[in-house]
């Protein structure tokens, strides 16, 4: 018998695998980054931006719990070169958007673009969460359970981001700015966060 958090009714480890993705999944947090990238768009655009990245989001975590130890196998890669790239990729996406270079590009790009990048990905399943999901697959937790953790998280990031668009409102031009550029600090220092745990973790594996 599989050994599962849920099968046995393990409902704390449960709760811990669930805690722990949300706080990492952080679509509370994400809220501002959402309103400063989708602005100038319409209410209807927003909400399709907020779905289309859910249902990205959710493919990508799933394929990595599912599969993500034997496609880093196939390909020779571990998680810290993955946390790397993705800091790296994350690190000139929040340079250009403090100083406004890729401020109009974000804004002025379709739904499908921004809902994939950098929304889905790495925002929401980004290095931290694929990571998360990947042990979870292992005792205590289990497939069954990572699976419901997965789903659940997913659509808490879809009740809280959707709503986006009437704070949206009253924000106004100038708050949207202030917004922008600070989140593209925090992105930026998240970046960071990421290369320096990929690096740490090449250098304790030599």
């Amino acid at each position: 018998m599989v050994q599962d958090a849920l099968l046995q009714m393990e409902w704390m480890i449960f709760l811990q695998g669930f805690i722990t993705l949300f706080a990492i999944f952080d679509p509370v947090g994400n809220i501002p980054i959402f309103l400063s990238i989708t602005e100038g768009m319409a209410e209807w655009e927003r909400r399709r931006v907020v779905a289309k990245s859910c249902l990205v989001a959710f493919g990508i975590l799933m394929v990595f719990a599912y599969g993500g130890i034997y496609l880093f196998q196939l390909l020779n890669i571990t998680l810290d070169d993955f946390r790397i790239v993705s800091g790296l990729i994350l690190l000139i996406f929040a340079v250009e958007y403090v100083l406004g270079r890729g401020e109009k590009h974000y804004k002025s790009a379709r739904p499908e673009e921004v809902a994939i990048f950098p929304l889905a990905t790495p925002l929401l399943a980004g290095p931290g969460s694929i990571s998360v999901v990947m042990l979870m697959r292992s005792p205590p937790f289990g497939p069954l359970t990572v699976f419901a953790v997965i789903v659940l998280n997913v659509l808490l990031a879809w009740l809280i981001l959707r709503p986006g668009a009437y704070i949206h409102k009253y924000l106004g031009r100038q708050g949207s700015l202030v917004i922008s550029r600070i989140m593209g600090l925090i992105i930026g220092a998240i970046a960071i966060s990421f290369i320096r745990t990929g690096i740490l973790g090449f250098i304790q594996a030599v």
